[in-house]
């Protein structure tokens, strides 16, 4: 489950444990929260986040020959629209919820089989597997530098983005089969209506509640922790050699003029730090948050200790959605070759030529979502 609305029918009802000790912020403060995150911030958000991802895509676009980095980071910026779109349709059924508009309870509990068990959290884990695979390259890539060639190819780019869809697609059809819809006949208001029921499979909660579990573990926890460990440990490795490579650039600089080891080692470790602080600010707390819940015996994903945790939620949401946002201006303020090419794709610097500059490590933060891709050869990106 990426997101937090993975069952719409229950984004805005909990079942507290014990009132009294449930309620220990006030209503009022809660429900201001989450309007403001899921009313306010999220729809911001959007629109922000589908403009910026749409200048990825026309960068991605004016780029020629595509490189393997291409092909990972357009499927991250694929995920990220998705994500965002999905964040839209939270918003409204949000508001569908809290103020009966613009969406009937009926219209809710259609959408609720597909939309809420299955597509709201298909896009996250996608992203989440695609940057586990491009941290765990990188990694690689500091480690063994001269045997990355062989792997990082255009060919396992595109299997590796093929099985980033279908796995986690995959794993979630079960979540197809937890309720069923059928129209029953109102005595109250003489009319049909829709109810959601759950079907013999979504009854048994021990095999359910192990779908589930599983399910986060591998398109949630193993991502997000592995991401961090790898991106960690990638940038102390940056770190530590840094001093190592500016003594041999500056020994190789009469020799091979063109290599700027200095300028590319500067941007690599910034743009290692910003990725790593990114991720961390956005994907860890919601990722503790769902292991609290999960661990904890007298908690699950619909029953809260208290509503403390329907304020945590939507702020974890917000940072999610946050991740799925700043791919761009990443892209701008971390790698000389992409800034070049969006100056040029807005006319900033017309008249200045593409300079034949080794590329820095261009990455990507998407639902998603952080990550780390090696340019292999000068002018690859």
């Amino acid at each position: 489950m990426n997101t937090n609305a993975t069952c719409v029918e229950n984004i805005t009802s909990f079942q507290p444990l014990d009132r009294s000790d449930y309620l220990i912020l006030q209503v009022e403060t809660v429900r201001l929260i989450r309007n403001i995150c899921y009313l306010g911030i999220t729809p911001f958000l959007v629109i922000v986040g589908l403009i910026l991802n749409s200048l990825c895509f026309m960068l991605f676009c004016r780029i020629g020959n595509r490189s393997s980095t291409v092909i990972m980071l357009f499927a991250i910026t694929v995920t990220d629209v998705f994500t965002l779109v999905n964040g839209g349709i939270n918003s409204v059924f949000y508001a569908s919820q809290t103020y009966e508009v613009p969406l009937t309870k009926n219209q809710q509990r259609l959408t609720a089989p597909i939309y809420s068990t299955y597509l709201n959290s298909l896009p996250g884990r996608i992203g989440n597997f695609i940057i586990f695979l491009i941290s765990l390259e990188r990694l690689f890539c500091v480690l063994e530098p001269l045997k990355i060639r062989m792997y990082s190819t255009k060919r396992n780019s595109y299997i590796a983005v093929c099985v980033a869809f279908i796995l986690p697609a995959s794993s979630g059809i079960p979540n197809l089969f937890l309720y069923t819809t059928e129209k029953v006949y109102s005595n109250i208001t003489s009319q049909f209506t829709t109810v959601l029921r759950a079907t013999s499979y979504g009854k048994d909660k021990d095999l359910t509640n192990a779908v589930y579990i599983t399910q986060e573990i591998l398109w949630r926890y193993i991502p997000v922790i592995g991401v961090t460990v790898a991106s960690s440990i990638t940038a102390m490795l940056v770190l530590l050699n840094a001093k190592r490579r500016l003594v041999m650039a500056k020994a190789s600089i009469q020799s091979r003029p063109e290599s700027q080891t200095m300028n590319i080692e500067s941007q690599v470790t910034r743009m290692l730090l910003v990725v790593t602080t990114v991720f961390v600010l956005c994907q860890l707390p919601g990722t503790i948050l769902r292991m609290i819940i999960n661990i904890h015996p007298d908690m699950n994903p619909m029953r809260y200790l208290n509503n403390v945790y329907e304020v945590a939620f939507p702020i974890t949401y917000v940072m999610l959605l946050i991740n799925s946002v700043v791919n761009f201006i990443i892209y701008y303020n971390t790698s000389t070759t992409y800034r070049t090419k969006i100056r040029q794709m807005f006319n900033w610097s017309s008249s200045e030529k593409m300079k034949s500059t080794p590329c820095t490590y261009p990455m990507s933060n998407s639902h998603t979502n952080s990550s780390f891709i090696p340019d292999h050869k000068e002018g690859d990106f």
